[in-house]
C-alpha cells in the first residue's frame, strides 16, 4: 500500500511538471514568434502602407510588425542582427549596420512571415552582369523566397501614393530578374508570391535554374514569365494571367503580353497552371529549346500556344 501511494505521489508530481513546463515553454514560443519562424534563417515582415504609404514606424504589433518593435519597412533592415527584415531587398543581401551579415546574402531561405505589399524589384544572381543592376554578389548559391501558409505577399511595382515617386521606374523594371552564368549551379525557387505591374515579372537568364510554385503573376506589361538564353524554368500550380492589360502608369496595354516566352535554348516544364487573359500569347516558344505542358489550361489569350510547345500525356514529361 506503502508502494501505491508513493507512486500516485510521482504519478500527480510528474503530471503536475509536464503541465507548468507546457504552460510556460508554450507561452515563451508564442510571444515575438510563430510556426513560420522555425527552421529558417531569414523573416520578413509584411506592411500595411498605413496610415500613409511609406511609413516605417507605427503601434507595436500592427501593420504586419511581426516582432513587436514597432518598425516595418526600412527601419527594421537595419534595427539589430535578428534575422527580421522589411524589404525583401534587404533581406536578400548581406545586412548592413546593426544587422549585418545577417541577411540571406544570396544563399539560403527568405519567408514572409506576415502580408504585406513590397514595392520592389528584385536582382538574384551574380553581380557585374547587368547594366544598371547594383545587386547581386559574386558566387550566388540556392536562394528560396516564399511567402508562409496563409500570408498574402504582393510584389507590386505600383504603390499607392506613391510617396518616393518611385513608380514610373518600377514599371519599367523586372518584378524578379535571376541571372546566374554557366558554372554557377544555384537553384531558385519562389513560392506563394504574387507579382504585379512590372515590365516583366519574371525573368531568367543565361544558365539560371527557376523553380516558381503557387504564385500569381498578373498585370505585367510585355511578359509574365521570360525564359531565355539556356536557362531551365518549371512551373507549378500558378496563374499567369493578363499581362498586357496593366493600367494606370505610364503605357498601359501592349500587343506583346505574353503569359510565357521561352526563347534561345531555354527549357520549360509547366504543370498544374493556367495561362489567360494575356493580350498576346499564352505560352510562346520562340527558340530551339523545349516546352512541355501537362494538366496545364491556357484560354482567352491573343494566342493560346504558338512555337515548339508538347502537350505531355503524363507527369513523367522530362523529355
Amino acid at each position: 500500500k506503502l508502494s501505491v501511494n508513493r507512486s500516485r505521489r510521482s504519478v500527480i508530481r510528474t503530471a503536475t511538471f509536464l503541465v507548468v513546463a507546457t504552460a510556460f515553454f508554450g507561452a515563451a514560443l508564442l510571444v515575438g514568434s510563430n510556426s513560420a519562424s522555425a527552421n529558417h534563417p531569414v523573416l520578413v515582415e509584411g506592411n500595411c502602407d498605413s496610415p500613409v504609404p511609406g511609413t516605417t514606424i507605427v503601434a507595436p504589433g500592427t501593420c504586419g510588425d511581426f516582432d513587436g518593435d514597432g518598425r516595418i519597412g526600412t527601419a527594421e533592415d537595419t534595427d539589430g542582427a535578428d534575422r527580421i527584415f522589411g524589404t525583401l531587398n534587404a533581406a536578400l543581401g548581406p545586412g548592413t549596420g546593426a544587422a549585418a551579415g545577417t541577411g540571406a546574402n544570396f544563399n539560403g531561405k527568405i519567408i514572409i512571415v506576415t502580408s504585406g505589399r513590397f514595392a520592389e524589384a528584385l536582382y538574384i544572381g551574380q553581380a557585374g552582369l547587368i547594366a544598371g543592376q547594383p545587386g547581386g554578389t559574386a558566387n550566388p548559391s540556392n536562394v528560396e523566397i516564399e511567402a508562409a501558409p496563409g500570408v498574402e505577399a504582393n510584389i507590386d511595382a505600383i504603390l499607392q501614393g506613391d510617396p518616393a515617386g518611385g513608380n514610373v521606374t518600377r514599371t519599367n523594371q523586372i518584378g524578379i530578374f535571376v541571372v546566374y552564368p554557366a558554372g554557377v549551379t544555384g537553384l531558385v525557387s519562389l513560392r506563394n508570391l504574387q507579382i504585379r505591374n512590372f515590365s516583366e515579372g519574371i525573368a531568367a537568364a543565361l544558365s539560371s535554374r527557376v523553380h516558381i510554385d503557387h504564385c500569381r503573376i498578373e498585370n505585367n506589361l510585355n511578359y509574365g514569365i521570360h525564359a531565355i538564353d539556356n536557362t531551365q524554368i518549371s512551373i507549378t500550380n500558378s496563374q499567369i494571367t493578363a499581362t498586357g492589360r496593366r493600367t494606370g502608369v505610364g503605357a498601359s496595354t501592349t500587343t506583346a503580353g505574353d503569359g510565357l516566352l521561352v526563347q534561345g535554348a531555354a527549357k520549360a516544364r509547366v504543370s498544374d497552371s493556367t495561362f489567360s487573359h494575356n493580350t498576346g500569347n499564352g505560352i510562346i516558344n520562340s527558340g530551339i529549346g523545349t516546352v512541355n505542358l501537362f494538366k496545364v489550361g491556357s484560354f482567352f489569350n491573343g494566342v493560346d500556344t504558338a512555337g515548339n510547345v508538347t502537350i505531355a500525356a503524363n507527369p513523367n514529361f522530362s523529355n
